[in-house]
């Protein structure tokens, strides 16, 4: 990244914590403005966990630094030192901790396509905005037309 600049965290501030209404927490290392990436901490107490199945607009990564972490729809349970991947558009959850637990959280792009009801608008994350198709685009395709037309009148 153009003037990207060096960061280090060296203590977390706990008011940085983002108390996400399902009872977990988040909080956030970094984040790209312009694309949505990110990388946070995941903190889950024993028992509560992300309580829908949803998908993400980008693809999700997890590293689990202590407890057991279940995605309950499959059964996959992350360990300390597992790593998970799942990929955008991908439907999974709901999640139960099963013991309290602490994992990176990292995204490549926007977390959702919209606002999950397990999350506040304070808590959300990045959401995917709808891209409009560019004006040039549609000049080039009436172009590509005319020059198809005129071709044929040849």
């Amino acid at each position: 990244m153009k003037n990207a600049k060096e960061m280090l965290v060296t203590k977390l501030d706990p008011k940085k914590w983002r108390n996400i209404p399902a009872g977990f927490r988040i909080y956030p290392l970094w984040e790209n403005p312009k694309t949505g990436a990110s990388i946070a901490l995941f903190h889950c107490p024993k028992g509560v966990g992300v309580p829908t199945r949803h998908v993400h607009a980008s693809n999700q990564f997890m590293y689990c630094l202590k407890g057991e972490y279940e995605y309950l729809s499959t059964g996959l349970v992350l360990k300390p030192g597992t790593f998970y991947m799942n990929p955008k558009g991908h439907a999974h959850g709901p999640t139960m901790a099963r013991k309290d637990s602490l994992l990176i959280e990292m995204y490549d792009g926007p977390h959702y396509f919209k606002r999950p009801s397990y999350h506040s608008d304070a808590t959300v994350g990045s959401v995917a905005k709808k891209v409009k198709p560019r004006a040039s685009a549609k000049r080039s395709t009436g172009k590509a037309k005319k020059t198809r037309a005129a071709a044929r009148a040849r």
